[in-house]
């Protein structure tokens, strides 16, 4: 799961803020392969698109986003069935390009996930503060390069 959370936030390095992100708690519904993208050579790069379908039933933060949602992914390989089955939590971008929302059928970036861990916390790889979560710093813990905090604050 790390590997797919760092992964991601890669992809938010270059994916500029022109609408606000929504949070959104859910349940991954599906994960494909979508395309492939170009990597200079000796360049350390997330080589694929994925599309992500997730069920959205609620709007933690943001615009709201509600009911069957589909989103694009920068990753290496597909998560496996259990993995996206038990993601819940995911900060969406609004895709700008009318062309990359009518070729793939997304309107959306993920710009992070999180499955619930075994202590019942969501881990996320950007700041929560910088996604609109209104969130006490003090909640707020460092475990592997990822903001984690208690899932039931939401």
């Amino acid at each position: 799961m790390h590997r797919l959370v760092l992964a991601l936030t890669a992809l938010t390095a270059g994916l500029s803020a022109f609408a606000a992100d929504s949070v959104v708690i859910g349940r991954g519904i599906s994960n494909s392969f979508l395309s492939n993208v170009d990597c200079p050579t000796g360049s350390l790069c997330l080589d694929a698109r994925y599309l992500w379908v997730l069920a959205s039933n609620r709007t933690v933060a943001g615009p709201p986003v509600e009911g069957q949602v589909r989103a694009i992914s920068m990753q290496h390989t597909d998560a496996t069935p259990q993995f996206v089955g038990s993601v819940e939590l995911f900060v969406l971008r609004p895709i700008e390009s009318a062309a990359l929302r009518t070729s793939s059928g997304a309107d959306f970036y993920i710009v992070a996930l999180s499955a619930r861990d075994s202590a019942g916390r969501y881990c996320l790889p950007v700041d929560p503060t910088t996604v609109g979560l209104h969130l006490d710093r003090t909640k707020l813990r460092a475990v592997h390069g990822s903001y984690c905090f208690d899932a039931q604050l939401l």
